[in-house]
């Protein structure tokens, strides 16, 4: 996974793009769908005060999870996100004081890796503390997270610039529009949002 290989800070990207080719795509995948992040569930935190939600899904043919991909809020000082054993992670941040990303549920870690706007972690854990200076505790701190099984082979996650973009020939691909706005050839994805196209997974839970 390029993305997640480590910190990549990436130079006013115009929008993350998670792409997932599958082996077998169907014939017929269907229109793109556009995914609103106010439109989606709101989960807690497995510790602390804060919010998961998930943008999409992807299961194998035992409903097993495969990867997913989730936008992470933190409004405290500290928060914990626990996964099965099997899963690892990439963060990228997004919006509001930095936060600080450890490996495992253990506060004894070490005082962990800062995680820029506009850069990809990864943490090879399935636990993952998050944590902030108590000065900064008001507000949220965004992030998206992308859960994937260390027995798959998981999606990639770049940054993209508008002259590069393109669709994959097969498989899935998820535009996430965070800075602004992002135009295409058949509208626009609003900041917030994100575009899935070739839709091969299970949709999320909607209010």
């Amino acid at each position: 996974m390029r993305g997640a290989a480590g910190p990549e800070p990436a130079a006013t990207p115009a929008h993350l793009v998670l792409v997932d080719v599958a082996s077998r795509p169907p014939a017929d995948p269907g229109p793109p769908r556009l995914v609103r992040f106010t439109d989606l569930v709101r989960q807690p935190l497995d510790r602390g005060r804060g919010s998961v939600r998930d943008v999409w899904t992807s299961t194998d043919v035992d409903r097993r999870i495969r990867w997913r991909l989730q936008v992470v809020e933190l409004r405290d000082a500290a928060g914990l996100i626990a996964a099965p054993d099997d899963m690892n992670h990439a963060i990228v941040g997004f919006a509001g004081p930095q936060v600080a990303v450890r490996a495992g549920g253990n506060e004894l870690n070490g005082p962990g890796r800062i995680l820029h706007r506009d850069e990809v972690l990864t943490v090879r854990e399935s636990s993952v503390r998050l944590s902030r200076p108590r000065l900064r505790a008001s507000g949220s701190s965004s992030m998206i997270l992308l859960s994937y099984s260390t027995s798959e082979d998981p999606p990639t996650l770049n940054f993209e610039q508008p002259e590069t973009a393109h669709d994959p020939a097969d498989g899935l691909r998820i535009t996430l529009a965070l800075r602004g706005p992002i135009r295409r050839g058949d509208g626009e994805v609003p900041q917030g949002a994100a575009l899935v196209s070739a839709p091969l997974a299970v949709p999320p839970r909607y209010r």
